[in-house]
């Protein structure tokens, strides 16, 4: 979903931000009608972490005017969400395309397409192949959890705890802290919590 940390390099993912992390191609470039897609909500992002960052401002302001946190909402489509997804993903090494499909109940469904390449990350599973998978998250105080319910590389089914091996694996190889599925990510400064609804994901701030 919409993560800042290794989360997406671990985000949404909302949900797919830390299976891009775990998954190891370069993605190819982004063409300009996908980041035209995705500008409402990086610009609605940045306007959120901006005035998340003025509390001075904001407690000037008369009690009756001014927005209690979690007070307001921001809706976006399923495609705006993938497009932004793609953008935040662009300079992920292993990932090559992530979609994602939101349903009711912060429930999300996705297609991430992997390339590993590299000779020592290959053996791990093929090279090239999709991984498949349905979860279901929580957010609350500005950190996102997410809680894998089915997960298939290619048609075989895995148990959600390989990926904590794999984010292990590559986590070694990039030099990074390692992180698990059951560890908290923070959401984009100033964001309390994600809702979806079908095709639709809402941002509450």
């Amino acid at each position: 979903m919409i993560c800042r940390s290794r989360a997406l390099g671990p985000a949404v993912l909302a949900a797919c931000a830390v299976l891009a992390a775990a998954s190891a191609g370069l993605f190819a470039e982004v063409p300009p009608e996908v980041r035209a897609k995705a500008a409402a909500l990086f610009d609605a992002l940045a306007r959120i972490e901006i005035e998340s960052e003025r509390p001075t401002r904001a407690a000037e302001m008369p009690a009756a005017r001014r927005p209690e946190p979690g007070s307001r909402r921001l809706t976006f489509s399923e495609a705006e969400l993938n497009a932004y997804t793609a953008c935040r993903l662009e300079k992920e090494l292993y990932v090559r395309s992530a979609v994602l499909r939101l349903l009711e109940g912060d429930k999300v469904e996705g297609r991430i397409g992997i390339d590993l390449g590299k000779p020592q990350a290959s053996g791990l599973v093929p090279q090239k192949q999709d991984l498949l998978f349905s979860a279901h998250f929580e957010t609350k105080e500005g950190k996102i959890r997410i809680d894998m319910d089915s997960l298939y590389l290619g048609t075989q089914e895995l148990s959600p705890a390989f990926i904590d091996v794999i984010i292990s694996v590559v986590s070694a190889l990039q030099g990074v802290k390692s992180t698990s599925l059951k560890d908290w990510y923070a959401l984009p400064k100033g964001v309390l919590r994600l809702e979806t609804r079908p095709g639709q994901v809402v941002v509450i701030y």
